[in-house]
């Protein structure tokens, strides 16, 4: 390997060494400069032996790989959270001390949890191999003055490639030759239409890349004409592997959840050793068998064993619920992570639209206003409306100059639809818009066959800007029809104006440009791209020549205007109310898009990301004008990227809208949020997207985009909808919310474990030995195995109706109030199972505590021990399973409606819950009663008079919950958040 960087191929060349070294701004240099600096000819190629030269100095036109999937890797994540090296630990101390029981069941949960985890995670990251997969196979490059094809892999800097339909570039390359040459740049730009490219110098070197017209970059595709380009640069050099690069050096961060977690567990860890050295204290450091158990009961105890197994199970319930909703979530923790997500920044093109251009409006000259035209993407079917009157097709064609227009939609077009409900339609994007207006009406290509046919076609250039079609009459005339479409220039070839079904000769022509002239802004102002229309009708004999020898020239002059026709990349009809429910859920939507800024402004307007806030005011109460830090609610690229990071801090907010987005920019906004403390979503579809995606705290991809974007990402809409990702949100605020109710479940069951464990070292025996009131293995049955099920069953709780009216929870798990619930309601069970450890052995026993009770050698002795502590099984786990409809609302009362209760249908309505409850409150009985399996494993024995305190414990708790939640209801002055 070379020194001066990282190997970019076998040939050990390196970025740092070639590539990298050319400049950057070959867009603003002349075709001449750029041969000379790169030592080519554009006519001739660069010769065999030099390009020879030239791979090796900058090695393949290769991205090059990083790490792949390592299943090892994936797995070691799994077993290296917090809470599970607890588990770890606490099952080699059990092996240690033979107490094969509690490690049995430890390497249960700790499998469990690892082979779920391991499961969802396994789809890890290839967005390398899938940046590979989309490189052009192959090339056709002039080598000395002769055109041939080679690898796509040997194209170095200087060859000059050449350029067909459909064919995929296959390095960035400075264009020198043109013809009607568009390429189709959405998967790096963001741009919803093919870019027209030219070889004309650009000016401005800082240029962005949208706007580069007399550039081709890697990995796009030729949608029209064709063309020859030098190529300047190859390999992670180019555009699209700079992308690469940028997300191969993003690091992959924890989730909200992943930290809160790991943090909880360490401070779980720290709690366990110290209890267990206050345990030893007490025992006077004596280091046998009973103490060391006794030990390991109580670190077990601050363990909430079925905390990992219940979100592990809840997550994916979680993720299998959104799959159905057509979310795939490729990592389990990351579908939490949607609940503190306080800014989502999204694409446009084919995420909040459609991506599919549509014709939208129409203007012909006898109307004030436009005709709107409703549907959705290639669909055939829609509605045409004047102002608030919807027309019907029959009385709209009436109108000779409307049927006209339509007429030149469908005829002078190159569009075919086969089957546009399955989106089975080929041609220019614009083109296809055209011809399905037409189809609404009835009017398409086939309404003319037997009646018009096309004879001569003049296409769009970028010189002419402009496209006709010279069609013939069938049978009826020897006239011929001429229809023309194009840019703002098709008005200098008309002489004429349809008015109705006059054709008037324009008189004053400055008036009639001006007043099409403020249509057409008002129209662009609208985010349209606008066409003009126009029409002639001639015949041979008025040509003075065979229609075979027209000439461009002959067609295009003495028109009549037609009207206008506006197109655009429709909003989904659910954006508008999904950027309402974002903003209702205090989540702000920024649109960073490659459009420009008047088609950016205009989307975002209509579907709510402008308008429903105002900015920042320079006004005081007083009326006195202020000096604020500078808000602009849509900026360019250009104009945010010339702002330095102190200066994006100083603003008052960040802009809504930023167009003409870079890949750069998209990352720099990220930042600029994080640097305001918030945490962002990203969504997107394109390569120019997989950076941000991976920047972001969440990352979302569009199902219909590139693999690059979905790798890249830890959710992906297999709908490309963005109203999914209120779902999503809504989803992870309902997993956060039950995460909460079942961490308050769970917790406090081992709050009040640990307060019966720590007071009961003051039991001791005769020998000084203290007796656990609850042996290990009941403990783990009760976390585990009757626990457990009524945790997930509050996993699974629907959302509150208020989930998606209150602002993003950024305080973290483990709140105040929280914490107070943890350790109330673990006081009262604590309490509450203490005192009946000490009426069964006190008030109604022998008040001994025999000698060797922590195990089962001395059963007679021990009898009232073990009576004990199945008194206390019995009242710990009914009480913990009636903890699990408290914990449906932390302030509601049960005998509410909101709390859970209220009436038996709301009582029985999560199944899951009640079947928990019943079977987890009848399943302790027979290991009760069990001879052997009783005092051997869980050193507990039969009872008969106690089951009297079991249900008086029970019926206590309730009373005390429902005392404390009053108390809260009360006291409590903050509102109840989710």
């Amino acid at each position: 390997m070379s020194s001066c960087g990282i190997s970019m191929t076998v040939t050990k060349a390196t970025p740092d060494c070639g590539v990298q070294k050319l400049p950057d701004d070959f867009h603003a240099r002349s075709i001449p400069d750029v041969s000379k600096l790169l030592e080519t000819d554009a006519e001739v190629g660069l010769g065999s032996a030099k390009a020879a030269e030239l791979l090796v100095k900058y090695g393949r036109n290769e991205l090059q790989g990083q790490r792949g999937i390592n299943p090892w890797r994936i797995l070691l994540q799994q077993v290296t959270n917090g809470l599970t090296l607890i588990l770890t630990i606490a099952t080699v101390v059990s092996i240690v001390v033979e107490d094969y029981a509690e490690a049995g069941v430890l390497i249960i949960v700790i499998l469990f949890n690892t082979i779920v985890g391991f499961v969802q995670d396994f789809r890890a990251e290839r967005t390398m191999d899938a940046l590979r997969k989309m490189a052009s196979p192959s090339a056709k490059v002039l080598r000395d003055g002769v055109q041939t094809r080679i690898s796509s892999g040997d194209v170095v800097p200087g060859d000059v490639i050449i350029f067909e339909v459909g064919d995929i570039i296959p390095a960035d390359c400075r264009l020198c030759d043109v013809l009607n040459m568009e390429i189709d740049e959405a998967m790096l730009t963001g741009e919803s239409m093919p870019a027209m490219k030219s070889v004309e110098s650009l000016q401005a070197k800082d240029t962005t890349i949208g706007d580069r017209f007399n550039m081709a970059y890697s990995s796009t595709t030729v949608s029209k004409g064709r063309g020859k380009g030098i190529a300047v640069a190859t390999g992670m050099a180019t555009e699209i592997g700079k992308i690469s690069t940028a997300i191969d050096e993003t690091p992959s961060s924890t989730t909200p959840l992943q930290r809160r977690l790991n943090k909880m567990a360490y401070v779980l860890f720290v709690i366990s050793i110290f209890l267990a050295v206050i345990v030893f204290a007490v025992n006077k450091f004596n280091f046998n068998t009973e103490i060391i158990i006794y030990a390991i009961a109580l670190s077990i105890a601050v363990i909430p064993e079925g905390l990992i197994a219940v979100i592990t199970v809840v997550m994916a319930l979680g993720v299998k619920r959104m799959a159905r909703q057509n979310a795939i979530v490729r990592k389990l923790v990351v579908l939490e992570s949607m609940q503190p997500v306080t800014n989502i920044c999204s694409d446009k093109t084919g995420t909040l639209t459609q991506g599919k251009m549509a014709l939208t409006n129409v203007w012909i000259p006898s109307k004030e206003e436009t005709y709107r035209i409703s549907g959705q993407g290639y669909e055939t079917t829609g509605s045409i409306s004047y102002g608030d009157e919807v027309l019907d097709a029959k009385r709209i064609l009436a109108d000779e100059n409307f049927h006209r227009l339509v007429e030149c939609s469908a005829l002078c077009n190159t569009a075919n639809i086969i089957e546009s409900s399955k989106g089975k339609v080929w041609g220019d994007p614009t083109e296809i818009a055209l011809q399905v207006f037409a189809y609404k009406l009835q009017m398409g290509k086939p309404a003319f066959l037997g009646l018009k046919e096309a004879v001569l076609e003049f296409p769009f250039s970028s010189a002419s800007k402009r496209m006709s079609m010279v069609c013939s009459n069938l049978g009826t005339s020897d006239d011929f029809d001429i229809y023309t479409k194009g840019a703002e220039n098709v008005l200098e070839i008309c002489d004429k104006v349809m008015d109705g079904e006059m054709v008037k000769q324009i008189g004053d022509r400055s008036e009639f440009l001006e007043k099409v002239h403020a249509q057409i802004e008002l129209m662009a102002t609208q985010g349209l791209r606008v066409l003009v229309t126009a029409h002639r009708r001639t015949s041979e004999q008025s040509m003075g020549k065979p229609m075979e020898k027209w000439e461009r020239g002959d067609v295009e002059k003495s028109l009549t205007f037609l009207g206008l026709v506006g197109i655009r990349d429709t909003p989904r009809v659910e954006s508008k109310i999904s950027v309402q429910q974002c903003h209702d859920a205090g989540i702000k939507v920024h649109m960073l898009t490659g459009d420009h800024k008047s088609t950016a402004l205009a989307i975002a307007t209509e579907i709510g990301i402008i308008g429903n806030q105002l900015p920042p005011s320079d006004v005081n109460t007083d009326g006195v004008e202020t000096i604020v830090p500078m808000y602009r609610e849509v900026m360019t690229a250009g104009e945010f990227d010339a702002l330095s990071n102190d200066e994006v801090d100083a603003l008052e907010e960040l802009p809504l809208v930023i167009a003409r987005c870079t890949p750069a920019t998209k990352v720099r906004m990220i930042e600029a949020l994080h640097r305001r403390k918030k945490y962002a979503a990203m969504t997107g579809d394109g390569v120019n997207d997989a950076p941000s995606l991976k920047k972001a705290d969440v990352g979302i991809a569009m199902g219909a985009g590139s693999d690059v974007a979905k790798q890249s990402s830890e959710i992906v809409l297999t709908d490309n909808n963005f109203a999914t990702i209120v779902l999503a949100m809504k989803e992870g605020r309902r997993i956060f919310s039950n995460i909460k109710k079942f961490v308050v479940h769970l917790m406090s069951t081992n709050v009040g474990q640990v307060i019966v464990l720590i007071v009961g070292l003051a039991f001791q025996d005769s020998e000084g030995v203290s007796v656990f009131p609850l042996s290990p293995v009941q403990i783990l049955f009760m976390n585990m195995v009757t626990g457990t099920p009524p945790a997930m069953s509050l996993g699974i709780e629907p959302a509150s109706s208020s989930i998606m009216h209150v602002p993003p929870q950024l305080g973290g798990l483990f709140t105040k109030e929280l914490m107070m619930d943890m350790f109330a309601y673990g006081s009262f069970m604590g309490g509450l199972v203490l005192i009946d450890w000490t009426l069964v052995i006190y008030a109604f026993g022998h008040g001994r505590l025999a000698f060797d009770c922590n195990d089962d050698s001395n059963l007679n002795a021990c009898d009232t021990v073990f009576r004990a502590r199945s008194t206390l099984l019995m009242s710990f786990t009914w009480m913990f399973l009636l903890h699990a409809y408290n914990c449906r609302h932390l302030r509601a009362s049960l005998f509410t409606k909101e709390g859970g209760g209220g009436s038996f249908k709301r009582l029985v309505d999560n199944k899951l819950m009640v079947w928990s409850v019943v079977v987890g409150a009848l399943l302790p009985i027979p290991f009760v009663y069990i001879p052997t399996v009783n005092t051997n494993i869980f050193k507990q024995a039969s009872i008969t008079w106690e089951w009297g305190i079991i249900v008086a414990s029970v019926l206590v708790f309730f009373v005390l919950s429902e005392t404390y939640k009053l108390l809260k209801r009360k006291l409590m002055k903050t509102p109840y958040v989710l």
